[in-house]
């Protein structure tokens, strides 16, 4: 029974609950918390290895459709950006690797991780997907956003605008 509640909320579209409470939760003003993640290359990422770069990063679905209107504004943000020190990063949190593969193969501009036992998403205390994180160079969270609207490629662009001016 206790299996059959995560495919029951995936299935009906709902919010995963909040997991834990504790330091790991993505603060403004705090450093970002460290994780290790796999791309469906099998390739290892670790947040701490982007150190000097401004990440914009993000945790999404293949059942969340905002998530995925996110993602093809992220891939446009990510050319935008290429070689100026913006790395975009998404973590898709499907217990099925076959949907962080297929968007990374749909999109290779953006860097695609899995975290299919929902490791780091507990650490990140998820609530409503999409959750998008810009991170500074120095590894500190500036801005947190919940969820995803239309206008919100346009304000993730400002934030790192004005990160990569500081």
């Amino acid at each position: 029974m206790r299996t059959l509640l995560p495919l029951a909320m995936l299935l009906m579209g709902a919010s995963l609950p909040t997991l834990a409470v504790g330091p790991g939760v993505a603060v403004p003003g705090q450093p970002v918390p460290d994780f290790a993640l796999k791309t469906p290359a099998g390739d290892n990422q670790r947040v701490s290895e982007w150190r000097g770069e401004v990440v914009l990063l993000s945790f999404w679905a293949g059942w969340c459709g905002r998530c995925s209107e996110q993602l093809q504004e992220l891939a446009s943000l990510q050319k935008q950006y290429a070689g100026r020190g913006v790395r975009i990063v998404t973590v898709n949190i499907d217990t099925d690797s076959g949907v962080a593969r297929e968007a990374s193969a749909r999109r290779p501009e953006l860097l695609v991780l899995h975290d299919g036992d929902h490791a780091v998403a507990r650490q990140y205390e998820l609530g409503n997907l999409p959750l998008t994180l810009v991170v500074d160079p120095h590894g500190k969270v500036r801005y947190v956003h919940e969820k995803y609207r239309g206008g919100d490629a346009a304000l993730y662009d400002e934030e790192l605008a004005a990160l990569l001016q500081e």
